[in-house]
């Protein structure tokens, strides 16, 4: 994926402009949770298009697997912490504990959901809240039908994962985390065959 990311992260801003394609998802959340001082983990943050324009008190920090990517997070809020990491695996202690995490458009490529998710709960602070959005794997809905897909980008080809509804609340569960509020909405187009893939938005809290 850093490939594939890296490739496009000139680009990305044009090709997906996040705050139409997600109807105001992502800043109505952080309106409603993030107060003066708290503490935000951007997961999978691309160019910092959800928390560049947070208030200059909110200390974010933002992971990606692309540097292209993470170089234009650190052009656009230079107060930022950013750093190259994996969301499979756990997020280092000495980073502390956050109030509140997005993860938004980049599970489509976790195998593992429930390590995934217990890694972010332990990032959390008790009571700290997660946005987070998963391919959801519906019958009868295009696109949607199988466990995995297998993608052609311009470089690699790609695996998505989709996961069905109740896999991704067990997930939850298992991971200690209390969903709050949960809908089923368009995600991301893809682009070569233009179709809406389709995203289960959840909100949940660390217990």
């Amino acid at each position: 994926m850093e490939q594939v990311y890296g490739e496009i992260a000139s680009a990305y801003e044009v090709l997906f402009p996040a705050l139409h394609r997600y109807e105001e998802r992502v800043e109505r959340f952080l309106s409603a949770v993030v107060t003066p001082g708290a503490r935000v983990l951007d997961v999978g943050c691309g160019p910092g298009l959800h928390t560049r324009g947070l208030d200059a008190s909110i200390d974010v920090v933002g992971t990606d697997l692309s540097e292209e990517m993470l170089a234009l997070a650190r052009a656009a809020r230079p107060g930022g912490t950013w750093y190259r990491h994996s969301y499979h695996q756990p997020f280092p202690s000495e980073w502390g504990r956050f109030h509140v995490a997005l993860a938004i458009g980049c599970l489509d490529f976790c195998d593992d959901l429930p390590r995934v998710l217990k890694h972010l709960a332990d990032a959390l602070e008790p009571g700290g809240t997660l946005l987070f959005t998963v391919l959801e794997r519906r019958p009868g809905l295009d696109g949607h039908e199988v466990p995995t897909q297998r993608i052609q980008t311009a470089g690699p080809e790609v695996t998505l994962h989709l996961y069905s509804f109740e896999e991704t609340a067990r997930a939850v569960t298992e991971a200690g985390l209390l969903p709050r509020t949960y809908t089923h909405a368009p995600g991301w187009v893809q682009l070569t065959e233009q179709r809406t893939l389709w995203f289960g938005w959840w909100e949940v809290e660390r217990r």
